[in-house]
């Protein structure tokens, strides 16, 4: 009995002692730890989920989606507050679609896993496309499924802005078409292409070949989603050269008068040379432009002089950011004044020992075409806001003036005659009044130290009309095969491009540039008419009474006076004709007048040594025997004046 009395107290001891334990733990988790275990208890069925915002779209000038944000297909992993599990769903799971796939992919950039944008527009205007995130408080349940409950606290997020751009869809797609086809013919390693609108600074479009789909940018090298166009430094070899004749216009140190010898082809500056693609002799200042000839244009920067080229050039702005809202852009390089070398404005001049982008040269015709005065690109027109409010809008801009009126209309007159008759040929189009320059520029063998004949860059800029330029179209390619020059290689593509956008039917530039063009035909090729007599008049007098004519005119010779011209005074003057100006200096009158010879049918050689029996200088043209000549014979001439020689072989 007393053994089990005692197991009995036991017993009971025991779970008094447990009771005890029980009650008391239950007096501290009920009691005094009750608001702690529910905060915890709450904790674990409820969570704070991230809910992205909506991204805001891009759109090209006129409200067409170039990339939107849509709801994801698949789930993907979420941002959640800290702490909390890394692999739920997000109430707006959302993916970033670009409708045209691989158009305009290098300017659009493309967005990261993260929903940051990266690269091009997405990358620039980031803030403004992701808007503010928003959170909600989920329920979970034993399970662990999570929902929403109406009386959880939230917070919605706030749409990103969408962003407008001044690209015009159906000229971007026009771009990249013919810069594919243009690689493709060339075997070229790549090329790039800028359309825009030089009043406004507008970019139309902005393309490089090859291409990149921004909805698989991971399927591409960095390489090619770099954006060309702002992002590579090239030499512009003669494109470069409308710097140097802006120059000299506005310096007033060369005019169109004026006349260079081209030294048979060849200029020598310390112990190398500078060479032409054929031997010019003396060539007028829109001769040298319109065939591009680099001793011309060697010996104009040494009028112009170091400290001038290097103004102008930083003036265009060369060797500075032009200010476009994209990523990466390249400044290029201008060194310095105290850091070149006794040829460096010989060699700039010509488009070497300087650097551009594409942008930056197709600004500085822009700046020709716009009267003179430097625009900043624009890539954004204006941001919206999700409720539809303008929030932005962007204006043109202008950076500076760089050259007066009328020197831009002489470039604009000069860089028209490098299409009609001189190396830009290829990029002429019929009903169109074109201008522009070609350039090819060899690229520089580190290896042998020496510039490569084969591996070039080959480029055309110009716009159109030529008087009142509506469209500015810039184009560069890259190592095209067998080293083509520019005429050859960008000057076609151009023609294409501009071509396309002309006559396409969606588009406004119809009429705008043929109305336009057809202005400048017929201002400047007048209907048959009398040719005036400046015959003794000043040279500058001479020009500004030919220009307000409108007839076409070209100067012979070096001076200040015109002796002679051709047609005579008097003749009916059809509008494809062009007025001969003999130039020289002094009286008209003198001991030393002599007859200009009948050259007309003799052998060159005959003809020449005519010529310099009465005195008179010989300007030849082509080879074989005299088929025409400048004056007519019997007009009278002062020695030392100077007359011209058409010459052919054929019969």
């Amino acid at each position: 009995m007393t053994v089990f009395k005692a197991r009995l107290i036991v017993i009971a001891g025991t779970c008094i002692l447990f009771s005890g334990l029980i009650a008391g733990r239950l007096f501290e988790i009920q009691i005094l730890n009750g608001k702690k275990f529910a905060a915890e208890s709450r904790k674990q069925t409820k969570q704070r989920a991230v809910v992205d915002a909506r991204r805001g779209s891009i759109f090209d000038r006129f409200g067409n989606p170039l990339a939107t944000s849509i709801a994801a297909d698949t789930p993907s992993k979420h941002r959640h507050s800290r702490g909390d599990e890394s692999d739920d769903k997000s109430l707006a799971d959302r993916g970033r679609w670009y409708p045209h796939g691989k158009l305009a992919g290098s300017v659009l950039g493309y967005v990261g896993t993260d929903g940051y944008g990266l690269g091009g527009v997405e990358y620039a205007f980031d803030q403004v496309l992701r808007g503010e995130n928003g959170w909600s408080i989920l329920q979970k349940d034993g399970i662990n499924n999570r929902y929403a409950r109406i009386d959880m606290p939230q917070r919605p997020p706030i749409g990103g802005s969408d962003v407008y751009l001044s690209l015009d869809l159906n000229i971007q797609k026009i771009v990249e078409t013919v810069l594919h086809q243009t690689v493709s013919e060339m075997s070229a390693k790549s090329a790039s292409c800028i359309v825009i609108d030089p009043l406004s600074g507008d970019i139309l479009a902005m393309a490089n070949e090859p291409v990149f789909d921004p909805n698989r940018a991971s399927d591409y090298g960095l390489e090619q989603r770099v954006n060309g166009c702002i992002s590579y430094n090239y030499e512009p070899g003669s494109t470069f050269k409308v710097v140097p004749a802006a120059s000299a216009l506005e310096e007033k140190v060369m005019g169109l008068a004026d006349t260079i010898d081209g030294n048979r082809g060849v200029y020598e500056i310390y112990d190398q040379s500078i060479r032409d693609h054929k031997p010019y002799g003396r060539l007028s200042f829109v001769e040298a432009l319109s065939y591009s000839s680099n001793v011309c244009f060697a010996k104009i920067a040494d009028k112009v002089g170091s400290a001038n080229l290097y103004r102008y050039t930083k003036d265009f702005g060369l060797g500075s950011e032009s200010g476009v809202e994209l990523p990466g852009e390249e400044c290029g390089i201008v060194h310095p004044l105290e850091r070149w070398s006794g040829r460096t404005r010989v060699t700039m001049a010509i488009g070497q020992e300087v650097s551009v982008t594409l942008l930056q040269m197709v600004l500085v015709f822009g700046a020709i075409a716009n009267d003179g005065v430097l625009l900043s690109p624009r890539i954004c027109k204006k941001i919206v806001d999700p409720a539809g409010g303008v929030k932005t809008v962007r204006e043109p801009r202008q950076v500076r003036r760089v050259v007066s009126r009328q020197t831009a209309r002489y470039l604009r007159s000069m860089l028209a005659s490098v299409v009609a008759s001189g190396t830009g040929r290829l990029a002429a189009i019929p009903g169109v009044s074109v201008a522009g320059k070609t350039g090819t520029s060899q690229k520089f063998d580190r290896e042998t130290g020496e510039y490569s004949l084969q591996r070039v860059w080959a480029s055309f800029i110009g716009f159109a009309p030529a008087e009142e330029p509506v469209l500015l179209c810039g184009v560069v390619v890259d190592e095209p095969s067998n080293g083509d020059v520019g005429g050859v290689a960008a000057a076609p593509a151009f023609r294409k491009i501009l071509s396309q956008i002309i006559s396409h039917p969606d588009l406004e530039f119809a009429e705008r540039i043929l109305d336009s063009s057809r202005t400048d035909s017929s201002r400047s090729r007048p209907g048959p008419g009398r040719l005036p007599d400046v015959c003794g008049m000043e040279c500058s007098k001479a020009m500004e009474l030919l220009r307000a004519e409108r007839i076409d005119f070209e100067l012979i010779g070096t001076g200040t006076l015109v002796r002679n011209q051709s047609p005579e005074p008097g003749r009916l003057f059809n509008a494809d004709a062009r007025l001969i100006l003999y130039t020289s200096d002094g009286e008209r009158a003198g001991p030393n007048v002599v007859s200009m010879p009948n050259c007309v049918g003799k052998d060159l050689r005959d003809a020449i040594n005519a010529v310099n029996t009465k005195g008179l200088k010989p300007y030849v043209f082509g080879a074989g025997a005299v088929r025409k000549q400048c004056p007519t014979a019997g007009v009278v001439l002062q020695s030392s004046d100077v007359c011209t020689l058409y010459c052919s072989l054929d019969g």
